[in-house]
């Protein structure tokens, strides 16, 4: 459905149907934009299919990042008199090969029962991981990275952007966050910060602007700052997560995915809760 709704939502091709359904408009003007509509139908199909094959090259990419840990899940057999081997296998986060596949790590994000199951990178600038992936290559769908003015994951807030992909890649399911069902089932992100396993909680969820400055902030002056600011973002949220609130000691995530062209986004806010020790 999205792929025929960008199709439609094509500026050209929506003015041409307008033309075509002029009584007035000569029979000679309609050959020429039905010509031009065709043209544009085939130009938006090929670049869909491109997308389409760049979609699947990530999918692999992201699928064989996911393979470096997965494990055997190991079992404690204390009885030596029965001998079995133990087929599960079970996900570890090992951070010291996710630095070797992109030095530019700095966790990993993920929400259960969705895609996002991602590296999160931070470079120099916020331009960089836009249009390249996890492994550097130049790709359009971009990779999960910190806005490098933030204070990063140890910091009271760090902002994380995603692109919303056509394919429901990256961060397209933050965008589900406007529905009330998603928000009961996805109240709990795991966060691998470092070496470091944390549960983040929800509490806030809603739209705004990317130039919205009172959201986008990049440091607090002092811990009353930081309180007005985790008030007013708590104040936003369009559902009630029931999750506690943060206060000012607490690590804060923000993620941020782009809702339109026009600097419309979509915001999840989380902090961070207890450590998770891995076995």
């Amino acid at each position: 459905m999205k792929v025929f709704e960008k199709i439609k939502n094509n500026k050209i091709y929506k003015k041409i149907i307008q033309i075509l359904k002029m009584k007035y408009v000569s029979g000679l003007l309609k050959m020429v934009a039905l010509s031009v509509a065709a043209g544009v139908l085939v130009y938006a199909s090929y670049n869909l299919v491109d997308s389409y094959m760049n979609y699947k090259e990530d999918e692999k990419k992201y699928a064989s990042i996911n393979e470096m840990f997965i494990e055997d899940d190991k079992v404690d057999n204390k009885d030596k008199n029965i001998r079995y081997k133990s087929n599960t296998k079970k996900w570890v986060w090992n951070y010291k090969a996710m630095l070797k596949y992109n030095e530019e790590s700095k966790g990993y994000i993920k929400l259960d029962g969705t895609r996002i199951q991602y590296p999160i990178l931070e470079h120099s600038d916020n331009d960089y991981y836009l249009q390249h992936g996890s492994d550097k290559a130049p790709n359009g769908a971009g990779s999960i990275f910190i806005d490098y003015r933030s204070e990063g994951l140890q910091g009271n807030l760090c902002i994380i952007y995603g692109h919303n992909m056509m394919d429901g890649s990256m961060f397209a399911d933050i965008m589900d966050f406007k529905k009330k069902k998603f928000c009961e089932k996805h109240k709990v992100f795991d966060i691998y910060v470092g070496y470091r396993h944390y549960k983040y909680y929800v509490y806030s969820t809603f739209s705004t602007q990317n130039t919205d400055y009172d959201v986008y902030k990049f440091g607090f002056k002092d811990k009353e700052v930081y309180a007005k600011w985790l008030k007013n973002s708590a104040q936003k949220t369009t559902y009630n997560f029931k999750n506690g609130m943060p206060n000012i000691n607490s690590k804060v995530i923000m993620l941020s995915t782009c809702v339109n062209d026009f600097g419309k986004r979509q915001i999840v806010c989380m902090y961070r809760g207890e450590e998770v020790v891995d076995e």
